[in-house]
């Protein structure tokens, strides 16, 4: 997908100018602007975190302005002092392998199977994690793809998701996040031979790994939940804590 074609958010729209202009520099060259020239390039001024904190700078996808250079494959050194920044050509690569987020699944499924065995810990009720969730299941056409998630039921998180590309497949209720949890790691197993490797500048709160090519298309969340028949005898796969109103 060239940049171009991907949807940016408000915030990387705002610096996309930059990117641009970095593409336009040899990768054999570095690029050296002052602050004043990155405003003239993005038609507005930095932020005023931009003169007072180096970490501004930093060059990781998870702030829209870093990937803006980050897209045109440079990282930034920057110098306060003199307020210059040099965009520094290095192609920036990330670790999604499908065997490292197994074994992290792997690690959450025996935490969440843990917390239904034993319930009287209530971990995390204040983050409201004992509360009744939902499983969801979307699929993006455009995309060829399926993605499975878990929220709570009171949550926009499906629908901020959905937007105008998605659609809502299925919907399981659950009586709280660790059974949620549960749900959603079966479904992931049974669908790791078509899982889609996510973009280089995925953030993670997307849900960008747990999505899989739409030619492995998954059983509904119910028959899911009904085969896990030895989670259902933990005593708190039907549990609900809420949290005490302040």
């Amino acid at each position: 997908m060239s940049v171009e074609q991907e949807v940016l958010t408000r915030s990387e729209q705002v610096y996309s100018p930059l990117g641009n202009y970095l593409r336009t520099v040899s990768p054999r060259e570095d690029a050296a602007m002052s602050f004043s020239e990155v405003e003239e390039v993005i038609s507005r001024p930095l932020p005023r975190q931009a003169r007072q904190n180096v970490s501004w700078w930093d060059s990781v996808p998870k702030k829209p302005q870093s990937r803006a250079w980050l897209r045109a494959d440079r990282r930034a050194s920057v110098d306060l002092s003199t307020e210059t920044v040099t965009f520094i050509f290095a192609v920036f690569q990330r670790g999604w392998s499908v065997e490292q987020l197994k074994r992290m699944r792997s690690d959450w499924l025996t935490f969440a199977r843990g917390e239904l065995a034993d319930p009287r810990r209530l971990s995390h009720v204040e983050l409201g994690w004992w509360e009744p969730h939902h499983v969801y299941l979307l699929h993006y056409p455009a995309d060829a793809a399926y993605k499975v998630g878990i929220t709570r039921v009171d949550s926009t998180r499906i629908a901020k998701l959905t937007g105008s590309r998605g659609r809502l497949v299925d919907r399981l209720e659950v009586a709280n996040r660790w059974a949620a949890l549960v749900v959603e790691s079966h479904v992931l197993e049974l669908v790791w031979d078509a899982w889609k490797q996510p973009d280089r500048f995925a953030t993670g709160d997307q849900g960008e790994t747990e999505r899989w090519s739409d030619w492995l298309v998954p059983p509904p969340l119910s028959v899911v939940r009904d085969s896990l028949t030895e989670d259902q005898k933990s005593p708190g796969w039907e549990m609900s804590v809420f949290r005490r109103e302040s």
